[in-house]
């Protein structure tokens, strides 16, 4: 697929959407400066990686049930 044929595409799945949240979430997405999004190193992600593996070992997670349950109280 070309570029001109993404940007196409992308601005027909945007116009069809009318709910702000979505349209909002794209938008931080695409917007480059003042960008919430932080790129990761390849050793900062193989770190994260290797923390959670060791969360899970130690039991240090939710179940889908247990997250669900919390999630009640939003």
């Amino acid at each position: 697929m070309s570029i001109a044929e993404l940007r196409l595409q992308l601005h027909e799945v945007i116009d069809t959407l009318s709910d702000k949240e979505h349209l909002e979430a794209i938008y931080t997405l695409l917007k480059r400066e003042d960008s919430p999004i932080k790129r990761m190193t390849k050793e900062e992600y193989t770190s994260a990686i290797d923390e959670s593996i060791d969360q899970i070992k130690k039991g240090q997670f939710l179940t889908q049930e247990e997250l669900e349950k919390e999630s009640e109280n939003w």
